[in-house]
C-alpha cells in the first residue's frame, strides 16, 4: 500500500505563486493507461470513476494513416472514421489524440532537419488533422508528443523550424514531459517547453500534456518506474508553464494525461501495476487541488472549445475489455492479444528515438 502523498505535495507546492483577480483554474487530470485484456486496472477505474477522471481516446497505430505508410490514402480515412464512430459519439467534444510516429519521428528528430524537409513531413501530419476535424468536427484533434522538446531547444530555434503551420490545423496541442533520464530531470527545459508550446497555441486552442509513470529511453527497458517526488516534480514544472497574451491575462494547461501499457508489464505484475497506477493519479490528484486551491481567485484560460463538456473525455469503463474493440488496428496487424512483445514502444517507434529527442543542452 501507499501512503498518501501529503509531504511530498507540500514540498512541491512551495514553489507555487499567484496574483489573485477573480476566476479559477479548473485543471483536470486524465486518464489513457492502455490496457491489453480484459479484468486489468480494475482499482484504477474504480479511483479514476469515483475522482470523475475521464478518458482519453487515442487512435494509435498511425491516427488518419492507419498504416503508418507515410501516406493517407481513401482506405486509411474509411478505417480512420469506422475507429472514430466506435469509439466515440458523433456530438464528442473533448480531448482525442492521434498517435503518429512512425514513419516521420526519426527525420523529425534528425539533426540535418531542414524547413524543406520539415514542411513536406508536417503536410502529412496537416491532413490527418483536416481529416479528422472533417470525421469529427468539436472534437479536440491533436497529435501525441507534438510540438516536441526538441522543438524548443536552439536546434531548432536557431535555425527558425516550427510546429506553427501544424498548430494552426489542430485543435488541441499535446506534447509530453516522459522523463527518459533518471540522473536529470530537465525541469528547467520542461517548463520552458510546455510555456513554449502554449505560445504556439496563442490563445486560440488547450494544451495538454501526457506524463508517464516509468522512465522511457532505457534501452528497451521500461521496468524503472520514476520516484514519487521526480514525478511531482516534473508535472509541477509543466503546471507552472504559463503564457502572458497582450491583454495580460495568462493562459496554463488544460490538464495532464497519465499514459502507461500493460504491455511493459508480465502478466503476474499486473496487480501490482494496477496499485500503481492508482497512486500516480493520486498524485496527480493531490498536486491538482494542491495548485487549485493556490489559484483561487487567478485570472486563467485554458482555451477550451466553447462547449460545456468539452473539459471531459470519455467516461471510465466498468472493465478493461469494454476498450479493447476500439483500439486502432489496422487490417492483417497481429491483435494486441496475440502480441507476447510489442516490437516498438506500445507500437510506438522503437525505444532508441527518444533520448535523441531530449534536449540536455
Amino acid at each position: 500500500m501507499y501512503n498518501y502523498p501529503a509531504v511530498l505535495i507540500s514540498l512541491v507546492v512551495a514553489t507555487l505563486s499567484s496574483s489573485v483577480v477573480h476566476a479559477q483554474w479548473n485543471l483536470q487530470i486524465y486518464n489513457a493507461i492502455k490496457w491489453t485484456a480484459g479484468n486489468q486496472g480494475a482499482d484504477t477505474i474504480s479511483y479514476t470513476t469515483y475522482e470523475g477522471i475521464t478518458r482519453v481516446p487515442l487512435a494509435y497505430h498511425g491516427g488518419v494513416d492507419t498504416d503508418a505508410s507515410g501516406e493517407i490514402t481513401d482506405r486509411n480515412i474509411d478505417q480512420f472514421t469506422n475507429w472514430v464512430h466506435n469509439t466515440v459519439s458523433s456530438d464528442y467534444c473533448g480531448p482525442i489524440v492521434l498517435d503518429y510516429e512512425q514513419p516521420w519521428w526519426r527525420e523529425l528528430s534528425d539533426i540535418d532537419l531542414d524547413e524543406i524537409k520539415l514542411q513536406e513531413i508536417l503536410t502529412v501530419y496537416i491532413e490527418g488533422a483536416q481529416v479528422a476535424k472533417q470525421v469529427l468536427p468539436n472534437a479536440q484533434w491533436g497529435y501525441w508528443g507534438l510540438p516536441s522538446l526538441r522543438s524548443s531547444g536552439p536546434a531548432w530555434t536557431d535555425r527558425g523550424l516550427s510546429f506553427q503551420a501544424l498548430a494552426s490545423q489542430c485543435a488541441a496541442l499535446y506534447p509530453d514531459i516522459y522523463d527518459s533520464n533518471p540522473n536529470n530531470e530537465l525541469l528547467t527545459q520542461t517548463r520552458n517547453h510546455i510555456e513554449k508550446v502554449l505560445k504556439l497555441a496563442n490563445g486560440k486552442i488547450p494544451v495538454y500534456v501526457f506524463a508517464s509513470p516509468r522512465f522511457t529511453g532505457q534501452h528497451g527497458d521500461h521496468s524503472q518506474f520514476i520516484p514519487d517526488d521526480v514525478f511531482l516534480r516534473k508535472a509541477n514544472a509543466a503546471l507552472q508553464a504559463r503564457w502572458i497574451d497582450d491583454s495580460g491575462v495568462q493562459h496554463r494547461i488544460q490538464g495532464i494525461i497519465l499514459w502507461d501499457s500493460y504491455s511493459f508489464s508480465e502478466e503476474s505484475e499486473w496487480n501490482e501495476l494496477d496499485e500503481k497506477h492508482k497512486h500516480y493519479f493520486q498524485l496527480l490528484q493531490a498536486l491538482k487541488k494542491a495548485w487549485c486551491n493556490s489559484m483561487q481567485g487567478t485570472v486563467v484560460e485554458t482555451d477550451l472549445p466553447p462547449f460545456p463538456s468539452a473539459q471531459y473525455g470519455l467516461s471510465e469503463p466498468q472493465n478493461s475489455l469494454d476498450t479493447l474493440g476500439t483500439n486502432h488496428q489496422v487490417v492483417d496487424a497481429p491483435s494486441i492479444q496475440t502480441r507476447e512483445k510489442p516490437a516498438k514502444e506500445n507500437d510506438r517507434v522503437s525505444s532508441g528515438r527518444v533520448p535523441s529527442d531530449r534536449v540536455t543542452e
